[in-house]
């Protein structure tokens, strides 16, 4: 068995304006949010999209510190051009994966954003990896194809909703169901008020993360899903989602379980785990 702790940090930015995030306004708080995850046995963190997008050399150095691992949302270039990426970072402080993000939305685009072009499953010492960044996740379906067909145990989703946070956890639970891989989307929290672009009210939260259950044929599956203590309906223990404000999830997942789930209905998630 290789059980890991994944700690989804839904982070509440401390800047007032982007201009601050350039500054590091979310550095330091970064860094206390990797020790309460640590604090609470965790192997793998992964924070927000765009959080806290500089200060990588700070986080390798947390990340060496703890022993480890960090997903990150760091700008590659320079305010005016640049790449929206969430990094994987090793327990050794060493980056070792970066993964743009390929569709920028329009704002992102006006702010210097340059979009990426290739999604990549990342071999770690914890299992392969693959992070599909906000609206590459939620609105195109090609970054997800490219971790299911790479054999990903895990996605990530690193995310910025900036309004109608209360759909995520629909979006991910279906993603979810859909590809029958571990799907760990974790959103920014909804910022005080005053700490949000003025354009738009404060918004955010409701990260979400969906684990399969340890089972290894349809069998058994069919069994999971009668015999729930909770029914057959209740998605407890299964769709783990948070509120509005800074908070974390903390969730173990089975590598080697989810290596040997058939899937839920999908011949082609099927295909994958046989591929596995």
């Amino acid at each position: 068995m290789t059980m890991i702790r994944i700690a989804a940090i839904q982070a509440a930015s401390r800047a007032a304006s982007f201009a601050d995030k350039w500054q590091g306004a979310d550095v330091a708080h970064a860094l206390e949010l990797l020790d309460r995850a640590a604090a609470q046995g965790a192997t793998l963190a992964c924070f927000p999209e765009l959080y806290p997008l500089v200060g990588g050399a700070e986080l390798c150095a947390k990340a060496r510190a703890l022993g480890i691992h960090v997903i990150a949302g760091l700008a590659d270039g320079q305010p005016g051009r640049w790449h929206n990426t969430s990094v994987i970072i090793s327990p050794q402080g060493r980056i070792v994966g970066r993964q743009t993000k390929n569709h920028p939305t329009a704002g992102e685009v006006d702010n210097g954003v340059v979009a990426g072009d290739t999604f990549q499953v990342f071999e770690t010492e914890l299992g392969r990896f693959g992070i599909v960044i906000c609206a590459d996740f939620a609105f195109f379906t090609d970054g997800v194809e490219a971790c299911r067909k790479g054999n990903a145990d895990i996605i990530f989703n690193p995310a910025v909703w900036f309004a109608l946070a209360e759909a995520y956890p629909h979006t991910v639970a279906g993603r979810h169901l859909e590809y029958s891989v571990p799907v760990i989307g974790v959103n920014v929290a909804r910022p005080e008020k005053g700490r949000n672009d003025s354009t738009f009210p404060p918004a955010g939260g409701f990260s979400t993360v969906c684990v399969p259950p340890p089972v290894a044929d349809m069998d058994e599956l069919w069994t999971w899903f009668r015999t729930r203590p909770e029914g057959i309906d209740s998605t407890r223990g299964f769709v783990h989602t948070l509120g509005a404000g800074e908070d974390m999830i903390v969730v173990d997942v089975d590598i080697d379980a989810v290596r040997r789930f058939p899937g839920y209905f999908s011949s082609r998630v099927t295909e994958r785990s046989q591929a596995a």
